[in-house]
């Protein structure tokens, strides 16, 4: 954002500068087409930052940093099987592959193996065991979701003149649509 705010105070001079239409529309495409670009280096960068830090925080809580590489090559897998229409060039995170390789280099300098690592916590298990309760209740609700449904309401119960209620008297078996009868 910082760097993002120092472009936009840069281009500030600009609009003193006395210039013909034609260069004005062209410093502005360039500006509005070349700065995104740009920025796309800038968040490409401090996406492999955080890759390295976060390596580092993973070995130093305890985990097995191998984790890592092993989650970018799920994310691998997906955007094999769904590729997106979006081009290379375009993209705001560096390439996975490249992210996987940097990964295993940065382990294999930096990080020396641990007799053995944190497998998982209770509050993971228990983050763990409430996501999956989530995920069975969903898929039990897109089984019984056939589509919409008519639901009849149940007539109101009736009350007699000693003030006890009566319940209808219903049968489950009528599939007669519902009847509005007029009040006089």
């Amino acid at each position: 954002m910082t760097k993002a705010t120092i472009l936009q105070f840069s281009m500030i001079p600009m609009m003193f500068i006395p210039m013909t239409a034609a260069v004005y529309m062209g410093v502005m495409e360039a500006y509005m087409n070349g700065v995104p670009m740009i920025f796309l280096k800038f968040s490409r960068a401090e996406e492999r930052q955080a890759d390295f830090l976060g390596l580092q925080y993973m070995y130093k809580a305890g985990y097995d940093p191998n984790a890592f590489v092993g989650f970018f090559g799920k994310v691998m897998d997906e955007e094999r099987r769904s590729p997106g229409s979006m081009a290379k060039v375009f993209e705001d995170h560096p390439p996975t592959g490249d992210r996987i390789i940097a990964a295993e280099e940065e382990i294999q300098k930096i990080l020396p193996k641990k007799p053995e690592y944190l497998v998982s916590t209770s509050e993971f298990d228990d983050v763990k065991a409430r996501l999956q309760s989530v995920i069975t209740q969903h898929k039990r609700q897109k089984k019984d979701d056939t589509g919409p449904t008519l639901r009849k309401h149940a007539p109101d119960q009736t009350t007699t003149q000693s003030g006890q209620s009566n319940p209808p008297q219903t049968d489950s078996s009528d599939d007669s649509p519902p009847v509005l009868k007029r009040r006089d």
